[in-house]
């Protein structure tokens, strides 16, 4: 068994004896900071957008909504690298310093050439979204790519944080991020700037916390981070090289007690709260509202079973060689393994297709509404579309907890329904609020341009908005207990789902703000519907295939979500 390791003031050894091990205090301690600074995070995050929206009023928010839309989808390659860094970082934690080392720099090296290439694709393709989408302009499609470029820098220090179990940094990090861009669009509402403007000054504070990362993160002399020991609340490596915490890899450690990773996978006894499963990225709001929370675990449909390092080395599903889980080989001898580079863009861009389907269904209307609406009305619509940014976060945190249950065998059942329960109920308050708050309520959140008489009436429709959200939550649960079963089923309701509202809303209901929206709630209803009528329908899967999903997924499922 794995020991756990701790760094002290006199060097931890690495026996029994004299070795503190970290047990579930510092799992709660681990999570409890990660989701006390996401949920600030989030709160900043949305703040950026209600700051603009306020100060821009309808018509300057209408072509800032439809970029902050695109940006949302330009993000998931960048959830894509923070999952796999994190991942590789995790297989190898038992590996030399050394060895880590090289693995952190190969990381680093990947993370800048996707986010080069992200930006270079945006640009190239500037042209043909400015002609696909009429409210946005070439260029402010191409300094939102400039943009990603820095998001997906900054993503991939977050996964290295995330993989060496640095919450305290992780935490850091994401706040600067979110704080720096909180006043940089304070800045631009009061300047009242041009929508390419804010996409182009949001790039100064994506690349102030890369920057920030590459320093927290920075190597010591002996090969480990530098930054481990600087932030209390960090894991950190002790001078063997054993990562505190363990990895919790099945057959090498129980799920229970010591085996379980402190603070990251802590799928231990009872398991309901992972200490990283409130995790962090939450969720890709792209500016555009709190969508955060666990939106980013359907593309972990594509990294589980294409990850998969149960035992020592089991043989991963897509073919990955035993041993080095998806080309990593930490567990090779003398802890040489394979390159950082080994599989890495295969990978990027199997997460990025799983990850795409459920982050492009949160916005498909807003990025459709961009072609048949303009002015105050694209504006207020883009604003709605807050809201149900907000009811799709709200429960979130419901799908994050029962993840281990859902991937038990004996459990799922009921976890299944008592999660959607609990998602249904938050979503179905939420619609309350929007429905009863009306225009008082739009006025207080989003200011008084937008509960004025006139055009698109958001105030009516709050409620539609927020049912869209809500729906979209049963889905995002739908597809997390996909991943606990490895099925694809609800993936493919999913790409069903963006067929169909592509379909009736460019077919005929595109002629007011108001056929649109309602257009897009009866499309998320069948959408919701069908999805959790899978999930009740199917067999739950064989205990050998479960036991494997919890160690598999535990590093990647529910911390890779960032909000954007």
């Amino acid at each position: 068994m794995l020991r756990r390791a701790r760094a002290t003031d006199d060097g931890g050894g690495d026996g029994d004896a004299g070795v503190p091990r970290r047990g579930g205090g510092h799992t709660a301690s681990a999570g409890l900071l990660v989701a006390v600074g996401t949920g600030l995070g989030n709160v900043l995050a949305y703040g950026f957008n209600l700051v603009l929206s306020r100060g821009l009023g309808p018509g300057g928010y209408a072509e800032l909504g439809t970029l902050l839309s695109v940006f949302l989808i330009g993000t998931v390659p960048g959830l894509a690298v923070q999952a796999i860094n994190a991942r590789r970082l995790a297989v190898a934690a038992d590996a030399s310093p050394a060895a880590r080392a090289a693995l952190v720099r190969g990381l680093r090296r990947r993370g800048l050439a996707v986010g080069i290439g992200v930006a270079a694709l945006f640009v190239a393709l500037a042209p043909a979204i400015a002609a696909l989408l009429p409210s946005v302009t070439v260029g402010g499609v191409a300094w939102t790519g400039v943009s990603l470029a820095a998001n997906t820098v900054f993503a991939s220090y977050l996964g290295i944080a995330q993989g060496t179990s640095r919450f305290m940094t992780m935490t850091v990090l994401y706040l600067a991020a979110q704080g720096s861009r909180l006043a940089i669009g304070a800045v631009a509402a009061s300047a009242q700037v041009s929508p390419t403007a804010v996409m182009a000054a949001q790039t100064a504070a994506w690349a102030f916390a890369a920057v920030a990362g590459r320093w927290l993160l920075r190597e010591g002399g002996n090969g480990a981070p530098a930054g481990d020991a600087a932030l209390v609340g960090d894991v950190t490596p002790a001078s063997n090289g054993a990562l505190a915490g363990d990895r919790g890899l099945a057959g090498n450690e129980a799920l229970g007690g010591d085996g379980a990773l402190a603070g990251n996978e802590a799928l231990a006894g009872e398991g309901a709260l992972a200490g990283n499963t409130p995790l962090a990225r939450n969720a890709a709001l792209a500016g555009e509202g709190a969508l955060g929370g666990n939106a980013a675990l359907a593309g972990n449909a594509a990294l589980a079973g294409g990850a998969a390092f149960a035992g020592k080395g089991a043989l991963a599903s897509d073919g990955a060689l035993a041993g080095d889980a998806a080309g990593v080989g930490a567990r090779a001898a003398g802890g040489v393994g394979v390159p950082a580079h080994h599989g890495y863009l295969s990978e990027v861009l199997r997460a990025t297709g799983g990850l795409g389907g459920i982050l492009l269904l949160t916005v498909l209307d807003t990025l459709l509404a961009s072609r048949y609406l303009t002015g105050g009305d694209l504006g207020r619509y883009n604003t709605g579309a807050l809201l149900a940014r907000a009811a799709f976060f709200a429960p979130s945190f419901v799908a994050m907890l029962a993840y281990p249950r859902l991937a038990r065998p004996g459990e799922r059942r009921r976890a299944l329904l008592t999660s959607l329960a609990l998602t249904g109920g938050i979503g179905v308050l939420g619609v309350a609020i929007a429905g009863v708050g009306g225009d008082p309520l739009i006025g207080v959140a989003f200011g008084e341009k937008y509960a004025t008489p006139g055009g698109f009436d958001l105030g009516a429709e709050g409620w539609v908005f927020a049912s869209v959200g809500a729906l979209l939550a049963l889905v995002n649960l739908a597809l997390l207990d996909g991943v606990a079963r490895r099925s694809h089923a609800v993936s493919a309701v999913v790409l069903g789902g963006i067929v169909l509202e592509t379909t009736v809303i460019v077919g005929f209901a595109h002629n007011s703000a108001v056929a649109i929206v309602t257009a897009a709630a009866a499309c998320s209803l069948a959408t919701a519907t069908a999805s959790v009528t899978v999930c009740l329908a199917a067999r739950t899967a064989p205990e050998s295939v479960a036991t494997a999903l919890e160690v598999e997924d535990a590093p990647t499922v529910g911390a890779v979500t960032q909000s954007t």
